[in-house]
């Protein structure tokens, strides 16, 4: 699709918004429903994801609206560019302080880690700012870009990765009966959730450096970017919310949720 033209740019602009749309009213529906449930229980963790969502749904307005307004990048203001960028790189931190406390609340690394991708992030933050790059988005000429990349990119792993390792602890508890299929199922959630964030980020990245090169978004990675963003925020709330049919699936065999697929 060319671009350039009229009806390019009005499709172009019409994907990426309809994409970011869905995402955005995704993250707010669960980050909503996990506030209200962080409310009742008064858990940290609920809080945390909250957190991190609704300031996700920030980071989407702060750009979105003025750009379905303006219809170009280059009206778009750049307090509301920074602005966007400034919510994300808070609901990282949120999400970073949210996995500590799901996984290992008590560990001293755990806290370091948190503390590196809160400074990785906010480092980035202001060297964007510094060199009046507002909208994070220059992977070949902002050195700054990959500070906030890592800050981004580590949070995602490390859930994945504790998830992973939690699931086959827990698979094998469910063979002896020390553990409750749910949350076993539980734990493969949060590694499927997490390395589909991962997977977001690269394709984040691939569309900023091939805007660098080109001039122009990719319109298949934009929506790619949306599809992978409604995933990993559904997983979510299958483990906080997990629908009727999923518990009788889930709980049918009385074995890991991979069983029924073998």
């Amino acid at each position: 699709m060319d671009a350039s033209t009229p009806v390019g740019q009005w499709i172009s602009d019409l994907v990426y918004l309809s994409g970011d749309g869905i995402a955005c009213f995704a993250y707010l529906f669960v980050g909503v429903r996990l506030y209200r449930l962080s409310r009742r229980t008064g858990q940290l963790p609920e809080f945390l994801i909250a957190a991190c969502f609704l300031l996700w749904v920030l980071s989407y307005a702060f750009y979105d609206i003025p750009y379905a307004i303006v219809a170009s990048e280059e009206l778009v203001p750049a307090v509301c560019s920074y602005g966007s960028l400034v919510t994300l790189v808070l609901g990282n931190v949120a999400f970073a302080l949210f996995i500590r406390s799901v996984f290992r609340p008590d560990a001293r690394w755990a806290t370091w880690l948190v503390a590196a991708i809160a400074v990785s992030n906010f480092a980035g933050l202001a060297g964007m700012g510094w060199i009046g790059d507002w909208e994070g988005i220059n992977p070949l000429s902002n050195s700054w870009y990959w500070m906030e990349f890592f800050g981004s990119f580590a949070p995602s792993s490390w859930m994945g990765a504790e998830g992973l390792a939690q699931y086959f602890k827990a698979r094998r508890r469910l063979k002896l009966g020390l553990c409750e299929p749910m949350a076993c199922n539980r734990f493969l959630l949060w590694a499927i959730a997490g390395a589909l964030w991962v997977i977001l980020e690269g394709i984040l990245t691939a569309n900023d450096v091939v805007n660098a090169l080109t001039g122009e978004w990719s319109e298949l990675l934009g929506f790619g970017v949306a599809l992978f963003e409604v995933f990993p925020v559904t997983i979510i709330w299958f483990v906080f919310f997990p629908p009727a049919f999923y518990c009788r699936w889930v709980e049918g065999s009385g074995k890991p949720a991979d069983a029924a697929l073998k």
